[in-house]
């Protein structure tokens, strides 16, 4: 006999009991923390703790082992499987987390967790029994997934794909099933669509979503179908996306009964379903059909914004030269051809036969056909034609000036999308609106940032509406707006503002005459203003940004592990607008030298977004980070709400940039009434001071090669850390001092670049271009 036999020995609570524990497992439960919620009093703790002993304690302790006694197995054979789910829950879970060979191998008790339980009463999203036992076993499943709604359904099925099936590798099973279930293609609730029946299932039990899309309109789905393109991420196990459905939507084809014109999908489901239309457009005439696409333009498509369809195509083909069908040697425009056909009283009163006849039609177009045809009212055929070779070409000249679109502004940019480009678009249209300026959005046709901010989308236009067209985009995106299919955009007959973000004193000869595209230039700051200037040729105007925040609407610091106690300072950047330029190195060199590791009460938190991991400047500051506990790194995607409540939640902003177009997220700070850290340099000065912010200077140097595009010929500041040091140094020292300069910087913005502000500014300006249009 070994002197360790006793540990095998069964005494606990006694050897009499069912699954009395051994010796050794009892002192583990004095010893093993994560065993200290179990005793040996109940069967429910012993059947667990022995199925513990199979998954996990078997390995890590080899050296003595827990025989089953006949008793034992007496007792789990005469245990039903429903009892054993329902009532020893921890001992299925860890039963499921092993594969090796088990006391309860049992076939039957396999097919009855793979089953949803007959209590389960949802018809929608039905769970398999092992699911809800083991979320009856874990707090922390309970807590994350109530299983009262779909949504929650589905992110259990999430978690198991992704975590659970690897933790519990005995129950081989998938939730492919039931989502493949949810993603069948049908059309309920009255839709006109057919959709994913998981699509069906959120909108049945969501009270708002039920209230704010009705869905049995075509207008109703569409904009459901917008909203889950935007909160499809809330619903991961389904990964189905609007895009080709609207898509389809948008092929051509003549619809039944009406004049052969092929026209999206899209517009004949409108068509079905506005049976106003019906009374006054008759779509058997090309008159109708032309009038249908031009209500469509003008009203239609402001209430299906989710499928935007331009008639510019269309358009483009009805104006095109086509061989006259009853004369030879004549070119006509398609639309001609197809008026002329279809109206008796202009085949009886022109003859199509003859050159005079064609000249007749030419000219009743001109002075009095076009008007009675409002989508090619503007379409001036040249009267007398042009010989081409053999051929009379009656082409056609559009008759567009700025002074005919109506009054208002074309935004054009990306203003769907989450970067600070798109604020600015978007806050563009904010102050356009309270100066009561009518304004779209048009979103570049060029690759850009993800389209997933749904506040514009009935603002969305295809192509230019009023008079101004405004171009929220950085000089080289305009480059690519010429070169990649915005060209339409530029050669419109609007009045053109390039409201150009900038951040380097001069301008690169790389650009060219790219200024030229446009009538104006707005500059964000008084440093770019000067740059934009050099130009010579092209106006330049100081129109600084509205910067208008969300109000904080909690503190965050737990939710990212922050301490909630310490003055934390932080930097904030994206790394799409180059680290080199941020500088955000130095602004960590900075706090480490103003606080030595000795200093405590204060931290520093760095906040990046699409930062490459291989960049040398985010290594060398993610190591420096690793060895300093006060520096927190926040890495999380943020919403705009999000991101102010992060911001609200830490004391002081510091940017020690190179060089800044403005600086929106100091701006930002300010608004909240924090200090901030800034280079006295660029943009930011038009409202940093020394009264309104914390000052540091550098010296001006050349940009050297890979510091940034265009480095040529260009210069930046480079910030004196030791200086940064001595006001990082006072921020935190002297609260007199920090008070009073941050409340005179919340004060400058909310004085100059409040929405209200820029508004009036904005309003000043259009009423000046308005008055300018009309001359010309």
């Amino acid at each position: 006999m070994h002197r360790t036999d006793w540990l095998e020995g069964f005494g606990h609570p006694s050897a009499s009991v069912d699954f009395s524990l051994p010796n050794g497992v009892y002192f583990l439960l004095e010893f093993l923390p994560e065993l200290q919620q179990y005793g040996d009093r109940s069967l429910q703790d012993r059947l667990a703790l022995y199925f513990w002993w199979e998954a996990i304690g078997a390995r890590c302790y080899p050296d003595f082992k827990w025989i089953l006694r006949e008793q034992d197995h007496a007792a789990l054979d005469a245990t039903d499987d429903k009892v054993l789910c329902d009532s020893f829950t921890k001992a299925i879970g860890f039963w499921l987390r092993h594969t090796d060979a088990s006391s309860l191998e049992r076939p039957s008790l396999m097919q009855l967790l793979l089953k949803p339980p007959a209590e389960d009463k949802d018809e929608l999203v039905k769970l398999p029994y092992f699911l809800h036992v083991l979320r009856q076993d874990r707090d922390d499943l309970q807590r994350d997934f109530d299983l009262a709604t779909p949504s929650s359904r589905l992110a259990y099925l999430r978690w198991w794909e992704t975590h659970g099936a690897i933790e519990y590798a005995r129950m081989n099973w998938s939730a492919k099933d039931i989502v493949d279930e949810l993603s069948v293609l049908e059309a309920s609730d009255g839709a006109l669509l057919a959709q994913p029946r998981m699509l069906s299932v959120v909108w049945r039990h969501r009270t708002g979503l039920r209230q704010n899309y009705a869905v049995h309109t075509l207008a109703g789905q569409l904009a459901y179908l917008g909203w889950w393109q935007e909160h499809a991420t809330d619903y991961p196990s389904l990964s189905w996306s609007p895009r080709a459905l609207f898509d389809n939507l948008l092929k051509l084809e003549i619809a039944e009964g009406t004049a052969p014109l092929a026209l999206p999908h899209l517009l004949n489901l409108v068509w079905q379903e506005r049976r106003d239309l019906h009374t006054h457009l008759n779509r058997a005439t090309f008159k109708g059909q032309f009038a249908f696409v031009h209500w469509w333009q003008e009203e239609g498509q402001a209430n299906y914004p989710e499928c935007q369809w331009s008639a510019d195509d269309l358009l483009e083909k009805l104006t095109s030269l086509k061989a006259a069908e009853l004369i030879k040697g004549i070119e006509l425009p398609h639309f001609i051809e197809l008026i002329w056909n279809e109206r008796n009283d202009l085949t009886t009163a022109f003859d199509r036969a003859t050159f005079d006849g064609v000249r007749g039609m030419i000219h009743w177009w001109n002075e009095s056909g076009r008007h009675e045809y409002s989508l090619l009212r503007d379409a001036l055929v040249e009267p007398d034609g042009v010989q081409v070779g053999s051929v009379i070409q009656f082409a056609t000249q559009t008759n567009l000036s700025a002074r005919e679109y109506p009054f208002g502004v074309n935004i054009i940019g990306f203003p769907q999308g989450i970067l600070g480009l798109a604020e600015d678009a978007r806050m563009m249209g904010h102050a356009l609106e309270l100066a009561s300026v009518p304004r779209v959005f048009i979103n570049a046709p060029i690759a850009g940032p993800a389209k997933v901010d749904t506040t514009v989308t009935r603002l969305l236009a295809l192509a230019p509406k009023y008079r101004v067209s405004i171009f929220c985009l950085p000089p080289p995106e305009m480059m690519r707006l010429a070169l990649e299919g915005g060209r339409k955009l530029i050669d419109s007959a609007t009045y053109k503002v390039g409201a150009w973000p900038w951040e380097l004193p001069q301008w690169p000869t790389a650009f060219g005459r790219v200024h030229q595209f446009v009538d104006e230039i707005w500059a964000q700051s008084r440093f770019v203003q000067n740059a934009f200037r050099k130009l010579g040729d092209t106006p330049v105007h100081h129109m600084p940004m509205a910067v208008d925040i969300p109000a904080p609407t909690q503190r965050v610091r737990g939710r990212f592990g922050l301490p909630e106690d310490d003055f934390l300072f932080y930097l904030m950047f994206d790394g799409n607008s180059w680290l080199t330029r941020k500088n955000p190195l130095a602004g960590v060199q900075a706090f480490q030298k103003a606080f030595d590791a000795s200093v405590s009460g204060v931290g520093l938190v760095i906040k990046g977004m699409n930062i490459r991991e291989s960049d040398p400047i985010w290594k060398r500051i993610r190591d420096i980070a690793s060895r300093d506990l006060r520096i927190h790194i926040v890495s999380e995607k943020l919403t705009r709400q999000d991101s102010i409540n992060f911001m609200a939640s830490l004391d002081s902003y510091i940017s020690l940039h190179r060089s800044e177009g403005f600086g929106r997220v100091i701006a930002e700070a300010m608004v909240l009434g924090q200090p901030v850290v800034v280079t006295n340099f660029s943009g930011n000065i038009d409202y940093c001071d020394a009264g309104t912010a914390f000052l540091v200077d550098g010296e001006l140097v050349p940009l050297r090669a890979g510091d940034y595009l265009f480095h040529e010929g260009q210069y930046w500041c480079d910030p004196d850390v030791e200086q940064a040091v001595q006001q990082i140094r006072r921020v935190f020292e002297d609260v007199e001092a920090r008070t009073r300069i941050a409340a005179a910087g919340q004060q400058r913005l909310r004085q100059d670049y409040s929405i209200d502000a820029v508004s009036r500014r904005y309003a000043t300006r259009m009423a000046e271009i308005e008055a300018g249009t009309q001359n010309r």
